[in-house]
């Protein structure tokens, strides 16, 4: 657009544009960028840019730019103090924009300073305006518009049009904010998950799986009792499936703190086996709003030996290779001999080792050891050598 549209009593259709554009920018991967090159063919501005900064000034969270290279922005600290409407924004009341061919109490003076020579027409500008939609805690969310010589100044009516816009721009920061701190905490918890050797799905508010990890994929896949469809959790039996969505969701509203933390524990009978254990247990990420809940389901198959990494044995205890496998051995219920016998080894030589185990371990007694390989992290972080 490269004319300036004329100001109306009643929200024009450019503006529903403009507006559709803001919102689709809250779960667009690259943010405001879109919005703010619509925002400035719409003004008819030479650049623009949204800027969210911390109060000390130096610290940048994001910044999304049109026409206008970070390069200059960098340079721009060094001017910082000399911007006059930039100090007029920051002491003037917030969710309003100014322009400094019309709000600053002598524009005439601009001209003159280090800032605007070197800054401002050195990049082919001559009026900006800007304003400071949104202040939360000590951060700054800023729009500011460039015009040339060529572009006519900004005028009254359009700096009321941009006011317009501001409860939007408000609702769509806080939105954007809100949306990355979910995404933040889900990728968070899911990268937590993954390293657990236990079978684990994380479910959202409407009883969905949204991530399950290696160990759950495994288990779904190496047996018929326990599926997926559609991101609900099915067991072969409807009777069980019920169960099961009545554990999950007793978990998420107590996530939501609409019941009593209880964790539900559901057991799926399988043939000529012991059953399964399923666990939901509530969960609060305290960064997303509790409405939102969600819950954790912990799979536990009674008949499946989740092996102890070695690698991890032998550097959380200072073992060696030969004692961390020997220890690992005796935790997964091998004997002395048994092991000697399989390495080709003298039973002095593991009884040495053992030795060698117990006093770096601290334990006097091989059920000490056991029971302490099976608290250690070894024990609950898969191990990719285990997974072969």
């Amino acid at each position: 657009m490269n004319d300036v549209q004329p100001l109306s009593t009643h929200v024009p259709l450019d503006d529903d544009r403009l507006i559709h554009h803001l919102y689709e920018a809250v779960i667009d991967a690259n943010g405001f960028q879109s919005f703010i090159d619509t925002f400035r063919a719409f003004f008819n501005l030479k650049s623009a840019g949204i800027v969210i900064r911390h109060a000390d000034g130096h610290t940048v969270k994001n910044l999304w730019l049109s026409e206008l290279s970070e390069e200059w922005m960098s340079r721009y600290v060094d001017y910082a103090g000399e911007d006059m409407l930039a100090r007029h924004i920051m002491t003037a009341p917030i969710a309003h924009f100014y322009a400094s061919n019309l709000d600053l109490p002598n524009p005439e003076r601009l001209p003159e300073t280090r800032f605007f020579r070197e800054w401002v027409a050195a990049q082919g500008m001559a009026c900006a305006a800007g304003g400071v939609v949104l202040q939360e805690g000590p951060w700054t969310t800023m729009l500011f518009l460039h015009r040339g010589p060529d572009h006519p100044p900004f005028s009254r009516e359009e700096m009321i049009r941009a006011n317009r816009l501001v409860p939007h721009l408000q609702r769509a920061f806080q939105m954007r904010q809100r949306f990355g701190e979910q995404q933040n905490a889900v990728e968070l918890l899911s990268g937590g998950l993954a390293v657990l050797a236990m079978p684990t799905f994380l479910f959202n508010e409407h009883q969905q799986a949204i991530y399950y990890n290696r160990s759950a994929e495994q288990l779904l896949a190496n047996q018929n009792d326990l599926r997926l469809d559609g991101g609900r959790l099915l067991a072969r039996q409807r009777p069980l499936t019920h169960k099961l969505d009545l554990a999950i969701s007793n978990a998420v509203r107590a996530s939501q703190g609409n019941s009593a933390d209880l964790n539900g524990l559901v057991l799926l009978p399988r043939a000529n086996r012991q059953p399964l254990m399923l666990l939901a247990s509530p969960l609060r990420m305290h960064t997303v709003q509790a409405t939102q809940g969600a819950a954790l389901l912990f799979a536990f198959d009674p008949e499946t030996h989740r092996g102890i990494a070695v690698e991890m044995v032998g550097q959380l205890f200072a073992l060696s290779e030969a004692e961390a496998e020997l220890a690992v051995a005796l935790c997964s219920g091998s004997t002395l001999a048994e092991t000697a016998d399989l390495r080709g080894t003298s039973i002095n030589t593991v009884k040495s080792q053992l030795k060698n185990i117990f006093l770096k371990t601290g334990t006097k007694r091989q059920s000490d050891l056991v029971s302490l390989l099976l608290a250690s992290p070894a024990y609950f972080v898969r191990s990719e050598s285990n997974l072969k």
